[in-house]
């Protein structure tokens, strides 16, 4: 059995859950190691000591060479999953990762909602994991390297994200972790800017948030620079200023710190800097793996507890509107020392 599916059963063991059911693909993924093409492929039933995959026949063959500790069922029907629990006094499905008719029969026959409950197992990753998102961080950091030096007066927002892609899937990517994010000038101010056909000219702010895929695995990082040899003296400031919000939250990172502590802690470095932090409209970082958004979630009403092992981005900004925004991102896992940067 994988280390994946032992820790998640040690888990089970410590929650006193005796069957866990899993319909959501992307954790069925991360449990099993094996990829189901559509979302409703495949459902897993999982014990204390046990592991049950409903699946089509059309998978049978395959699954059965790559995760052959895994006892498959040739059924998709969701009451097969509750026979099969039936004996089992306290089982339990995520709700939040469950579509509406199936998570609706696993309740009518006895599966209590644990919400949150699937992020959680996956917070702290494994070391298989992190040498994959190491992998995927250092595709896209050096993708990075290659694309600031390719990037030129009269690329359009559009070329530039295509750009960057084609880079990063040449370094060994595979796929995007979400939608690249490239703006010139004032576009920079909106966090979440669509790419669009403007064109880059001498002499402004440059915005760019991407990531790549690896074995399925994010990554992911901001960077913000001036283009051009005339660096305004404002923007400059103002990105000292973000940076070393960036640097110094990295240096408060440990196991058990909650995680509004760090994003406090950046926001008070900027307010005692002299720059007002309610310009700094978003948390100030997300847990990632298998999905580019999990936990733990570094954010002002977090009381989430960061752990060992647990991989996350820090990423504070500052957004003027009609001038510029700026913000720095970096993604690290969390090791017994301290936070360890895997995007350089």
């Amino acid at each position: 059995m994988n280390e994946k599916l032992k820790q998640f059963q040690k888990l089970l063991k410590k929650e006193n859950i005796q069957a866990f059911c899993v319909l959501e693909n992307d954790t069925i993924r991360y449990l099993t190691d094996f990829f189901f093409y559509s979302p409703s492929d495949a459902y897993l039933l999982i014990t204390q000591s046990k592991v049950y995959c409903f699946t089509k026949k059309m998978y049978s063959a395959d699954f059965k060479r790559k995760a052959p500790y895994i006892t498959l069922v040739d059924s998709l029907d969701i009451e097969d999953v509750c026979k099969k629990a039936s004996k089992f006094k306290n089982k339990a499905f995520d709700s939040t990762l469950a579509p509406y008719v199936e998570g609706t029969a696993l309740a009518s026959c006895g599966f209590k909602t644990r919400p949150g409950f699937l992020e959680q197992a996956q917070e702290v990753k494994t070391q298989s994991e992190l040498k994959i998102i190491s992998k995927a961080c250092h595709i896209s950091a050096r993708a990075f390297e290659i694309f600031k030096k390719q990037l030129k007066s009269g690329m359009s927002e559009k070329q530039g994200a295509a750009l960057l892609e084609s880079i990063m899937q040449t370094l060994g990517g595979q796929g995007l972790a979400f939608d690249t994010i490239l703006a010139f000038g004032a576009n920079t101010a909106n966090p979440h800017h669509h790419n669009s056909d403007r064109k880059l000219k001498q002499n402004e702010p440059v915005l760019v948030d991407f990531g790549c895929k690896y074995k399925g695995y994010c990554s992911d990082i901001t960077r913000s620079w001036w283009f051009g040899s005339k660096v305004s003296k404002e923007w400059q400031k103002t990105f000292d200023v973000v940076k070393e919000a960036h640097d110094y939250a990295a240096t408060l990172a440990k196991d058990n710190i909650r995680a509004t502590t760090l994003d406090s802690a950046a926001r008070d470095f900027m307010d005692k800097a002299g720059f007002d932090s309610s310009y700094f409209i978003h948390s100030l970082g997300h847990g990632l793996g298998l999905k580019i958004h999990q936990t733990p979630y570094l954010s002002p009403k977090s009381q989430a507890l960061l752990k060992t092992n647990s991989v996350f981005t820090i990423e504070p900004g500052l957004y003027y509107d009609d001038k510029f925004g700026i913000r720095y991102e970096d993604t690290f896992v969390l090791t017994p020392k301290g936070a360890k940067i895997l995007t350089k």
